[in-house]
């Protein structure tokens, strides 16, 4: 058995935050006809996020490549304004166990359940059967793209006390991906939330 962490990557170059903040101040001010000036669309964004005004934040996707347990992306794959790619079970022949920390399982129900997979695959049986006696912890990456207002709504969601430890986690490793490079957005959403919780 092996054990990996949860973890988050981008898919895609990522643009610089003023940039991104600029697009936002242009598609928010196009309703009434506004100034294009780069600092006035900035402020614009930000603004937007403190006024409630979100739909701005729909114009602009991130795809991230999470490593998560099948737990965790089992919940994620509710959130219908994204668009997911996950690693098969069906077509895919595990030669170990790889697992998410933390979890429950102990290290010889681990090998029981390596072993046990192991045995139908060499009987004759398909993955997509076989898989079956697979745990809820088994690594997966699940790639998720979606808009900045939907990453937002789903990192304070699903860090809620209805999830699990590792969805925490996610959440947590997701914010501070968003900390690194989008730190003004983060922040203005973490304000708009605090004044208006789920």
């Amino acid at each position: 058995m092996k054990i990996v962490p949860i973890t988050i990557e981008p898919m895609r170059p990522i643009e610089t935050e003023d940039s991104m903040l600029s697009f936002v101040g242009q598609v928010a001010g196009e309703c009434y006809n506004s100034s294009k000036d780069v600092d006035k669309c900035i402020q614009r964004a930000l603004n937007c996020i403190k006024r409630g005004h979100h739909s701005p934040w729909e114009h602009v996707n991130i795809t991230l490549k999470c490593t998560v347990d099948r737990g965790v992306s089992h919940a994620l794959v509710r959130h219908r304004h994204c668009a997911f790619q996950q690693s098969s079970t069906i077509y895919q022949k595990f030669n170990e166990l790889v697992v998410i920390e933390p979890n429950a399982l102990s290290d010889s129900l681990a090998e029981q359940i390596e072993q046990e997979y192991k045995w139908h695959i060499e009987e004759g049986m398909k993955p997509s059967e076989a898989r079956d006696v697979l745990p809820n912890c088994l690594a997966t990456n699940l790639i998720i793209t979606t808009n900045i207002r939907q990453w937002m709504y789903m990192i304070q969601r699903r860090c809620g006390p209805g999830d699990s430890e590792n969805m925490h986690y996610w959440c947590q490793k997701t914010r501070e991906w968003f900390a690194l490079y989008y730190p003004k957005v983060l922040a203005a959403f973490d304000e708009w939330y605090a004044s208006h919780p789920l």
